[in-house]
C-alpha cells in the first residue's frame, strides 16, 4: 500500500471538502481547560488534532446519550412509529483506541439481533485515525489497541509542522482524497514515525500478563480482597462507565406528554457502577455493594465479553481512571489480581 504525505493546507483541504459532503465532527480545545471534545467543525483552524483523549468517546455519535426509539399516540386507537434519526458524518481524528472501541461496540449491537439504530448511524459514518499522544493514565499498548489496521477510512501519523503520513484503509478513504496534492512518503518518513510510534509504547503503563490470559486470570477471583480494597475509594458516581469507549448498557424510558395525548420511548446510556442499575421490579438489589459492582465491571471488561467475544471489552484509553475523582486504576486492579493468581500479596494489602 502507498503511503502518501499530507501538508497542513492539504488537512484543511480535506476537512473542507468533507464538510461539503456530510457532518464532520473532530476534537477541540475546551475554552480555559486542558481537556478536549468532539465536535462539529465550524472552523477547520479550531481542529486539535494534537490531542491526549477527549472527555467522552466518539461512540456518542452512533450511540447517543439519549436517543428517541419510538413515537407513540396514547388513544383509540393507539399509534406507535420507530425513529431511526441518522445523517451522513465525518469522526475527524479518532484515536486507535477509541476506533477499536466503536469495533467492540459494532460486535456487540450486531450480536445475534442488529440493533437497527446503530447499524443506521455507522452506515452513514466515515472515520479519519490520527495517532494519539498519550499521558500518565493511557494503557493502550497493554491492550493492544496503540495501532490499529482496520476500521477507518483515513488515518494520519505526525511528522511535524502540520504534515501527516496518510495511510488510506477503504475505497471511501480514496476518494475522500481525490483532488488533493498529496505526495509519496519517503522511506525516512515512514521509520521516523514508526520509530516513534515505538518508542510510545514504551512509555505506556504495561499489565504485568499477556492480555490474552487476562481471563484465566479472573477465574476463581470472585471473592479476591482486590476488589474491596479499591472500592474503599469509590463514590459510586458512575464515571468511569459513562465515559468508556467499550460499555454497551442502556436503559429505556417513556416520557409522557402533560396531556396524555403522546411520548416517546428513549434510549439513555445507563451503566453498571451505578447503585440501582441492578434493582430489580421487587426492590432488590443485586449488587448492593460497591465491591460487587467495582468486581462486576472488571469482570465484563477483561473476562465476560472477553471470553465471548474473543477480545478485551477495555480499549486502555484511560478515561475512566483519568476522570475518576479518586483514580481507581484497573491497571493496579489487574496486577494485583495477576500478582494474586502468582501467589504474591495484593499491593498495599
Amino acid at each position: 500500500m502507498t503511503v502518501r504525505v499530507i501538508d497542513k493546507q492539504g488537512v484543511r483541504r480535506l476537512v473542507e471538502n468533507l464538510q461539503q459532503e456530510a457532518k464532520v465532527v473532530a476534537p477541540h480545545r475546551r475554552e480555559g481547560e486542558n481537556q478536549w471534545a468532539f465536535q462539529e467543525v465550524t472552523d477547520p483552524d479550531q481542529i486539535c488534532l494534537e490531542y491526549v483523549t477527549t472527555c467522552l468517546p466518539p461512540k456518542e455519535f452512533a450511540f447517543p446519550t439519549r436517543e428517541t426509539l419510538v413515537r407513540y399516540r396514547l388513544g383509540d386507537p393507539f399509534a406507535a412509529e420507530a425513529v431511526i434519526q441518522a445523517e451522513p458524518i465525518v469522526l475527524f481524528g479518532v484515536h486507535p483506541c477509541d476506533i477499536y472501541g466503536l469495533q467492540c461496540l459494532d460486535i456487540a449491537y450486531c450480536d445475534e439481533h442488529c440493533d437497527p439504530n446503530w447499524v443506521a448511524r455507522r452506515a452513514q459514518m466515515r472515520i479519519v485515525g490520527v495517532d494519539c499522544i498519550p499521558d500518565e493514565w493511557c494503557f493502550c499498548a497493554a491492550m493492544g489497541t496503540a495501532t490499529v489496521d482496520s476500521g477507518f477510512d483515513l488515518f494520519l501519523n505526525a511528522l511535524g509542522d502540520g504534515a501527516y503520513l496518510v495511510e488510506v484503509g477503504t475505497e471511501a478513504g480514496e476518494k475522500m482524497l481525490a483532488g488533493l496534492e498529496l505526495r509519496e512518503a519517503t522511506a525516512a518518513e515512514i521509520a521516523a514515525v514508526k520509530k516513534r510510534l515505538t518508542q510510545r509504547i514504551k512509555r505506556e503503563r504495561q499489565i504485568e500478563e499477556d492480555t490474552r490470559n487476562l481471563p484465566l486470570r479472573f477465574t476463581g477471583k470472585a471473592q479476591s480482597p482486590v476488589w474491596e480494597k479499591h472500592a474503599e475509594r469509590c463514590y459510586s458516581c458512575g464515571t468511569c462507565v459513562l465515559v468508556c469507549p467499550t460499555c454497551i448498557c442502556f436503559d429505556v424510558v417513556d416520557e409522557v406528554s402533560l396531556d396524555l395525548q403522546e411520548g416517546t420511548r428513549d434510549r439513555v446510556w445507563d451503566g453498571c457502577m451505578l447503585e440501582d442499575f441492578a434493582v430489580v421490579a421487587s426492590g432488590e438489589n443485586f449488587r448492593e455493594e460497591r465491591f460487587q459492582r467495582l468486581r462486576h465491571r472488571h469482570f465484563r471488561k477483561y473476562a465476560y465479553l472477553f471470553t465471548k467475544y474473543g477480545r478485551p471489552y477495555c480499549c486502555g484509553c484511560g478515561r475512566c481512571v483519568r476522570q475518576c475523582l479518586v483514580h481507581i486504576d484497573p491497571v493496579a486492579i489487574l496486577n494485583d489480581l495477576i500478582a494474586e493468581s502468582k501467589g504474591g500479596a495484593t499491593r498495599g494489602a
